[in-house]
């Protein structure tokens, strides 16, 4: 099953181009952080099936609506390792006292899966000296995140990787905040496979039983991880679905659009 054809098709057949406009623009600030992130987000988001689309609709229409928010796109402040690339987190909200770290997804567990970690995670020689805790606990957390199909482990530990290299280097920035990790998925409806074949259908439902029990056991695993080697008692991980969030937007204007166009 091509997986990735099969759900663009289902978009497109639902009455959308495969190019679209967003429904909701971001800032200046954060259209540059867009075009300097990684992975081309900037012309992604104008795909139908782009999860920078859905993150950037979704995210915006947040601050819009929520004036003592602040959003941040592609947060590249830290390096997982000792060399090598910054990781790239989707969002960052900032509110009152909390801080939420947000790795976004839309279609990408359907059909892409979890990452392998790449060789450099398994060896201790390869972090740096602001890794917090033990190189041998992070190796052990990666070794771990290899036994997950579709749910992508790998990088959200590349994200708590980062993100408590910046509150060990950083401590001013996260004092009295509740500093949280999130990976908001979407739940594809029982309504979207309408259109497939039964064949299809059972596919794609079993792919969803599975991604559910994923996030539920990262969710443990990523917690327990940060229990007992992060000593951060404001740090936690969360598994989230954008279907069980939409209520958030409900005093937007922009509410209604996103709930459509993403079958929410």
């Amino acid at each position: 099953m091509d997986a990735y054809k099969l759900l663009a098709e289902r978009l497109i057949e639902c009455g959308e181009p495969f190019l679209i406009g967003l429904i909701c623009q971001p800032s200046e600030a954060q259209m540059q952080a867009l075009k300097d992130g990684s992975g081309n987000p900037e012309s992604e988001m104008m795909q139908i099936n782009s999860s920078a689309g859905l993150a950037v609709n979704f995210w915006r229409a947040y601050e819009l609506c929520h004036p003592d928010s602040s959003i941040e796109f592609e947060w590249q402040k830290q390096r997982p390792l000792r060399h090598g690339r910054p990781a790239n987190i989707d969002v960052v909200v900032r509110e009152h006292d909390t801080i939420t770290f947000i790795e976004s997804k839309f279609l990408e567990p359907y059909y892409s899966g979890n990452e392998t970690p790449r060789d450099a995670y398994m060896f201790a020689s390869k972090y740096s000296k602001n890794t917090k805790d033990s190189p041998l606990s992070w190796i052990d957390l990666f070794s771990k995140a290899k036994d997950f199909k579709y749910y992508n482990v790998t990088q959200l530990c590349r994200h708590l990787l980062a993100i408590s290299k910046d509150m060990w280097k950083c401590p001013r920035f996260y004092e009295n905040k509740e500093v949280k990790l999130c990976s908001i998925t979407w739940d594809m409806p029982d309504g979207f496979t309408d259109m497939f074949d039964d064949g299809v259908i059972a596919e794609f439902d079993s792919l969803r039983k599975t991604i559910r029990e994923e996030a539920g056991r990262c969710e443990i695993l990523l917690n327990d991880f940060i229990t007992e080697h992060l000593d951060f008692p404001n740090f936690s991980f969360e598994a989230l679905k954008y279907n069980d969030i939409i209520g958030k937007l409900e005093e937007s204007p922009y509410y209604l659009k996103i709930k459509e166009q993403y079958y929410l």
